[in-house]
């Protein structure tokens, strides 16, 4: 009687055993197939063709492509415990008109400010205006930028990637905070996500007279399109150490980040901001300050564009 519970118990043990190796089965051929679909839908996804754009101007011989530049700037300096604020804003009109397009792509064209409407306040001193189309008098202030509105202040000639090939200056450039007249664009066709670098020096004076030599870079992202409209990011780089706060303040102003967005169709830039926020400290003195802070954003006055696919597979 004893040896047959025995072997029911045994017969019972083996059947608990038996469905306990199955459940396990079970759910290691369900993490299998589960790993296995997960493995598939990667390598179908990473087989799908991805979306490429090629960025190129394409700018029309005898078009006046004009925008809307707005550039706002607050200065804080202090020096041996004084302190100065200065506040400034300029509105204006930059326009390119394209002289030339040859059989290569590269592009001629004229700049020039067709107006500008300018305002400047600084600690302890009147206010500073100036409208180029309603003032006649013209503040000591803004003479040379006055006298420059309207004429060429620069011939210049780029490819389709906005390289410069040759550059006539005019004038002493007026620069109510255009930035970078053409942004440089990549060579080939590129996915969202990647990245292209352009390289800029920049000559500072140092204290003792002699000139420092500084290695910059434009790092360039395109981080997305939509409705025929490429948004890239800017961001600037120094490649050269620099420790000294004299130089640090003199380049502070060079510093872009933002982005614009780029008309793909028509091969313009649309809209762009850029904007900066830089501290130095120690640069006169080692109580000394200067905080800089500015936003420019720029609209071309023209329709808005459409919304045709024309990315490259």
């Amino acid at each position: 009687m004893a040896f047959a519970k025995s072997g029911i118990r045994l017969t019972a043990l083996r059947c608990l055993l038996l469905g306990l190796v199955t459940s396990v089965t079970l759910a290691q051929d369900s993490d299998i197939e589960k790993q296995l679909e997960k493995v598939a839908a990667e390598v179908t996804k990473s087989s799908q063709p991805v979306k490429k754009y090629q960025l190129q101007y394409r700018l029309k011989q005898g078009e006046l492509i004009r925008s809307r530049v707005v550039h706002l700037v607050s200065m804080d300096t202090k020096i041996d415990g004084e302190f100065e604020n200065l506040k400034s804003r300029s509105v204006s009109t930059r326009v390119f008109e394209v002289n030339k397009v040859d059989s290569e792509g590269n592009i001629t064209l004229v700049h020039r400010v067709e107006d500008a409407e300018l305002w400047q306040k600084v600690t302890g001193q009147d206010e500073v205006r100036y409208n180029s189309k309603t003032d006649e008098v013209v503040p000591e202030r803004y003479e040379r930028i006055a006298a420059s509105i309207g004429k060429p202040l620069a011939v210049i000639t780029v490819n389709a990637s906005g390289a410069i090939v040759t550059r006539k200056d005019e004038v002493t450039q007026f620069n109510p905070g255009i930035g970078v007249l053409m942004p440089r664009l990549p060579d080939y066709p590129i996915a969202i996500g990647q990245k292209w670098y352009t390289p800029e020096q920049v000559r500072i004076r140092l204290k003792d007279g002699r000139v420092q030599t500084v290695k910059l870079r434009k790092l360039y992202t395109l981080i997305r399109v939509a409705n025929e409209l490429a948004t890239i990011q800017v961001k600037t780089q120094v490649i050269t150490p620099v420790h000294d706060a004299k130089v640090k303040s003199q380049l502070m102003q060079r510093m872009q980040h933002g982005q614009f967005q780029f008309d793909l169709a028509k091969g313009r830039i649309y809209s762009s901001q850029m904007e900066l926020d830089e501290r130095v400290v120690g640069f006169n003195g080692a109580a000394s300050m200067i905080h800089y802070l500015s936003r420019m954003t720029e609209q071309l006055v023209s329709p808005a564009p459409s919304s045709k696919d024309l990315s490259v597979r």
